[in-house]
């Protein structure tokens, strides 16, 4: 297959798979679009059935009499509207159309209303609105028992339709209706707006994800074309030299050992090539002393948890392999232990092709210096500069994997959080310096009660808060109530005694991380509201 094929071939798999992930993805924010609407559409039916079942209990009953309230009249509408009892008080009829509107009038609320309605209705109070307009002949047209319509307001329009049995007909036959007729129906508005939201957040998200697949596909074919492009050279190129090798082995050798890289070439498995800089930096002579020393060239290499360092094999392919075909994608890096100390390096990868025998040059380049900064830079942008404590962006990041830990592995997670009590009487009083010294032992005194494994961050101001793993509400509660005396009987060098509140609680399986920190601070608040120095726990 000449490099025009390959092309061709190249660009046809990019398009067909932007294709397809763009239909996989808008399939999905369709999906999940119309779930939200049903959503929407049941909360809608779940009170339009509350009041069906309502009326159905009225109904059987040919309606209800009730004591009339200060200045309400009967209903001009209902035959035997009124009734003597025995003490000559009167009572007065409500049948179900009555009862709903009553109902309606007394449970409509901010975001939610609901009303009974008709095209003919017996009371002018009934009167369909457009919508409800709209909705009745729609159900009159299709015999569909619902209708609903997202309004531009924010409002979700719902309708059932009433359905005219035997117990209607004692109100509704003069107005023609016969059983099993629609003489009007329930109208059920709710707030929409967390629904549109969330359709223009999908929308823009699947519009981005395509934008991004688009991209990173234009990327990588640039890449493979770059690559296809190389690897034609590299075959001519090999072609050429071959003959050469032997002849320019000498000098080859000595070009590659004043390289400062470690530079080795490997069959993938035994060591067949290494420079001199490498032979020096583990203290070795010769090549057969490197064999002897490292069966496989990945002996070298330190274990790490860390998913962008080798190690012999990653995600079932050897690191050789899958070097060569992510190291454009990937910062990989490569630890080596030296001296008892860690040294970083960035790997390359190069297959080569040597008298029909395949063969891969992997050249090391040493990037300790760089990659220690780049931690240390880390580590400081993590921390709380006064209190050395980690900060509340380096918490957030640690709470949300203590949360996916504590669900996956089904064990308990509980989090502190404590305040200061009366801490801008220090700062007004003695000065913000002292302040900053309360704050410092106090963060010192958290360290000294915590577990190595717990966390302790710098919340903010006089704030702080503890994530603890594997622990319940009441080890959690122990544990503060221990921080609380700690500083209760401590004291501070330019403030004299000082005191804390503490709140306490533990997560619950599947709740978001909001949740979880607005209940914490709850419970500090309370803590705070009923005297002080004093642990509250939720």
């Amino acid at each position: 297959m000449n490099n025009l094929s390959r092309y061709a071939a190249l660009y046809i798999i990019g398009v067909v798979t932007l294709v397809g992930l763009s239909y996989a993805i808008y399939q999905f924010s369709t999906q999940s679009i119309e779930f939200q609407k049903q959503i929407l559409v049941k909360q809608a039916q779940t009170h339009y059935f509350d009041q069906i079942n309502t009326r159905k209990w009225n109904a059987s009953y040919g309606g209800v009499y009730a004591f009339a309230k200060v200045g309400e009249e009967p209903n001009p509408y209902l035959k035997d509207n009124t009734l003597k009892t025995d003490d000559n008080r009167t009572l007065i009829k409500i049948n179900p159309a009555w009862m709903t509107r009553q109902l309606s009038e007394i449970s409509n609320i901010k975001d939610f209303h609901f009303r009974i309605t008709s095209l003919n209705p017996i009371n002018p109070n009934n009167k369909a609105t457009p919508f409800e307009k709209r909705a009745l002949e729609h159900i009159e047209k299709t015999r569909e028992t619902e209708y609903y319509e997202l309004a531009e307001n924010n409002q979700f329009n719902y309708m059932g339709s009433l359905v005219t049995t035997k117990d209607c007909l004692v109100c509704h036959e003069v107005q023609g209706y016969k059983v099993g007729d629609i003489r009007g129906g329930i109208s059920v508005s709710l707030d929409s707006s967390e629904y549109n939201l969330f359709v223009t957040d999908t929308k823009n998200k699947s519009f981005l994800s395509i934008s991004l697949i688009f991209l990173f596909l234009s990327a990588i074919i640039f890449l493979i074309k770059k690559q296809i492009a190389n690897n034609e050279y590299l075959k001519l190129e090999v072609e050429k030299r071959t003959k050469e090798i032997k002849l320019t082995q000498e000098l080859l050798q000595q070009i590659l050992d004043a390289d400062l890289s470690l530079l080795i070439v490997t069959d993938g498995e035994n060591l067949v090539f290494t420079n001199k800089t490498a032979l020096d930096f583990f203290g070795l002579n010769s090549l057969e002393e490197f064999r002897d020393k490292f069966q496989h060239i990945s002996d070298i290499f330190e274990k790490t948890d860390k998913k962008d360092f080798l190690q012999q094999y990653i995600d079932g392919q050897h690191w050789i392999d899958y070097l060569q075909k992510k190291q454009y994608e990937k910062e990989l890096k490569v630890l080596i232990k030296k001296d008892a100390r860690n040294r970083y390096f960035k790997p390359h990868a190069k297959k080569i092709s040597v008298e029909n025998e395949t063969l891969y040059l992997i050249i090391f380049n040493d990037i300790t210096k760089h990659y220690e900064k780049i931690e240390q830079l880390k580590e400081e942008a993590a921390r709380d500069t006064l209190t050395k404590l980690f900060n509340r962006g380096k918490f957030n990041d640690v709470l949300a994997q203590s949360m996916v830990l504590s669900q996956t592995t089904s064990s308990p997670l509980s989090i502190i959080f404590l305040d200061i009590d009366h801490f801008k009487t220090v700062n007004d009083t003695l000065g913000h310096n002292v302040g900053d010294e309360v704050l410092v032992e106090i963060a010192e005194i958290i360290s000294s009660a915590v577990r190595e494994g717990d966390f302790v961050a710098r919340w903010g101001g006089e704030e702080f808060i503890i994530t603890l793993q594997s622990t319940n509400k009441a080890q959690a509660t122990t544990l503060a109530e221990k921080i609380r005396k700690r500083v209760e009987g401590h004291t501070f060098k330019s403030a004299g005694k000082q005191a804390i509140s503490l709140g306490v609680t533990e997560y619950i399986c599947n709740e978001s991380r909001k949740s979880l920190t607005d209940r914490v601070d709850k419970a500090l608040y309370d803590a705070k509201q009923s005297g002080r120095n004093r642990v509250v726990t939720y």
